[in-house]
């Protein structure tokens, strides 16, 4: 079980969350965390940074995965250097919305080149 870390009830229960029995890690809700904390999408402000480093080490005392959701690649490589287990990049709309934009872009490319 990998429960979700996105309100602020859960970040002041964490350390003992992450110590139970059957969960196997957090996945942290960056976003959703932050609008909790009352500063939405504002993850370099220090107590959001904050509580991110303090659900992470929570799972790493404990043993247990830390997982969090990134908007980008660039994103994922700065919670991977900060010593994330595993981190979920966007969400599979964005991925299709992105993916058949740059198709239709080469296709009309395509057809300008001919």
């Amino acid at each position: 079980m990998i429960p979700q870390c996105e309100t602020l009830e859960c970040l002041e229960h964490i350390e003992e969350i992450a110590a139970l029995d059957g969960v196997d890690g957090i996945l942290i809700g960056p976003y959703d965390l932050s609008i909790a904390m009352g500063k939405p999408g504002q993850f370099e402000a220090a107590d959001v940074k904050q509580a991110l480093a303090r659900v992470l080490m929570a799972c790493k005392v404990a043993g247990k995965m830390c997982i969090i959701f990134a908007g980008s690649s660039e994103a994922a490589n700065k919670y991977f250097a900060d010593g994330f287990d595993s981190v979920a990049i966007s969400l599979d709309t964005a991925v299709y919305i992105n993916a058949y934009r740059d198709i239709v872009a080469n296709i009309f490319m395509l057809d300008e080149n001919e």
